[in-house]
C-alpha cells in the first residue's frame, strides 16, 4: 500500500473534489495540492486531478500526493510536508520526500515548501524519464555477466543556513559515488536522497536513503564530512536528490 492510499477512504473530500461546481473543502492538504497544481501547470506540465482521491497526475504517468504533517513541536511559521511521487512501472511504492518551508502566512509556507520540493526532487524525477545524460557522469556495472550503463541524474545541491563559501562541484555525490554501484538494483530507476546538517554546538543530523531504505555506510561518510565544517553561524546544511536511470540502448 502506498503512503497516500489511505486518502482513498475520505469519501466526503473526494466527492467534493469531483464536483466542479461545489466549493472544495478548506484544509491544508487541499490548499497545498491546489497550489502545486497551479505551479506545475505554469511550468508546462499536463495536470489532472485523480478521480478517486486527493492527488495529482502529471503527464499521465506520475502520481503525486501530499500530506501536511501537524506536530505540536513545530514552530507556527514552519510547514512540514510529506510528498509521495509514484509511477506505476518504475516506482509504484513511491518516492517519499519530507520538505520544510517557512513563512508568516499559510500561503508563504506553502509556496516556500513547494518551491523546495519542485527544485530539488520533482524536476529530477521528471528528468529520470528521459534518456538525456551527462557522459562524464555515466558508469557501467556488471549484471548477470553483462555490462549495464547507468545515467546519473544529479539534482541541485541545496545549501541551507549560513556559508562563508558554498561547496563547489558535487561534494556529496563524490563522497559516495564509488559505492553507489553496489547499491543499485536491476530496476530501471534507482534513487538516492542525502541530507546532512550541523549546528554551532556540533550536533549533526542527517541520513542517506537509497530507494527509500536507510544506507548506513553512506550516512557515516556524510557525517564525517560535516564534522569538518566550520560554523560561522548557528546552522548549515546540504541536501540533494539523485536518480540513476538504467540505459537499455
Amino acid at each position: 500500500m502506498r503512503l497516500f492510499d489511505f486518502l482513498k477512504k475520505k469519501k466526503a473530500i473526494t466527492s467534493q473534489l469531483g464536483q466542479q461546481n461545489e466549493a472544495p473543502p478548506i484544509n491544508k492538504n487541499w490548499h497545498v495540492l491546489t497550489t502545486l497544481e497551479t505551479l506545475l501547470s505554469e511550468m508546462g506540465y499536463a495536470i489532472k486531478r485523480h478521480t478517486q482521491y486527493l492527488a495529482l497526475i502529471v503527464n499521465d504517468e506520475l502520481e503525486i500526493g501530499v500530506m501536511v504533517m501537524e506536530n505540536a513541536d513545530n514552530h507556527p511559521s514552519i510547514m512540514h510536508l510529506m510528498v509521495s511521487a509514484s509511477h506505476p512501472k518504475y516506482f509504484p511504492n513511491g518516492i517519499i520526500e519530507n520538505i520544510v518551508g517557512a513563512g508568516y502566512t499559510i500561503e508563504d509556507q506553502i509556496n516556500t515548501t513547494l518551491d523546495n520540493y519542485i527544485n530539488s526532487t520533482f524536476i529530477t524525477i521528471m528528468d529520470s524519464f528521459s534518456d538525456s545524460h551527462d557522459p562524464d557522469l555515466d558508469f557501467i556495472t556488471i549484471v548477470n555477466g553483462k555490462e549495464v550503463l547507468w545515467h546519473p541524474k544529479l539534482g541541485a545541491l541545496n545549501a541551507q543556513g549560513q556559508w562563508n563559501e558554498y561547496p563547489e562541484g558535487e561534494p556529496l555525490y563524490d563522497l559516495l559515488k564509488n559505492e553507489i554501484p553496489n547499491q543499485l538494483t536491476t530496476d530501471k530507476i534507482n534513487w538516492l536522497k542525502i541530507y546532512i546538517s550541523k549546528r554551532a554546538d556540533s550536533e549533526i543530523i542527517g541520513e542517506c536513503l537509497f530507494n527509500n531504505a536507510p544506507w548506513d555506510a553512506a550516512s557515516n561518510e556524510i557525517f564525517n564530512y560535516a564534522k569538518t565544517w566550520e560554523m560561522p553561524d548557528e546552522f548549515k546544511g546540504l541536501k540533494q536528490f539523485i536518480v540513476f536511470r538504467r540505459c537499455d540502448a
